[in-house]
Parts: structure tokens; sequence; C-alpha cells
């Protein structure tokens, strides 16, 4: 997923303080009717993967921030 995708989905869906779930459902939403057929499922798989990993990211640098940690 590419960093400027993600960004995008992530404001839909709420911000770093969002669910998986929530991410999910809006990556989904993105998707063409193509993407979301099951011939597809291992690339998709691959690409809300890819993705929750940035939102995982995104998540412990603002956790780290918030708690008064230097940003790594």
């Amino acid at each position: 997923m590419q960093h400027s995708q993600y960004l995008r989905i992530e404001s839909l869906a709420g911000g770093v303080s969002c669910s998986n779930r929530e991410f999910i459902r809006v990556a989904r939403s993105k998707l063409s009717p193509a993407g979301k057929r099951r011939a597809n499922r291992g690339f998709r798989h691959n690409w809300l993967r890819h993705g929750l990993i940035q939102l995982r990211s995104a998540r412990n640098l603002y956790l780290g921030i918030a708690a008064g940690r230097a940003a790594v």
C-alpha cells in the first residue's frame, strides 16, 4: 500500500485512533469490484496487512510522542 493511499484511508477511518476493523472497512470500500473478487484474495490480504502494519507504526509513534518519549 502506498503511503498516500494509506493516509487517505486512515483519515477516512478516523485517524490514528481508528480500530483495525474500521480501517479494513474503509479500505475495502476503496477497492474496485475486481479487487473484491475471490481471485484477488491473496493480493487483497497482503495489501490490507501492509496497511495495518503502517497503522501500527503510526500508533506506536503517536503513543510514544504522547508519553513524552523521543520519536525513533
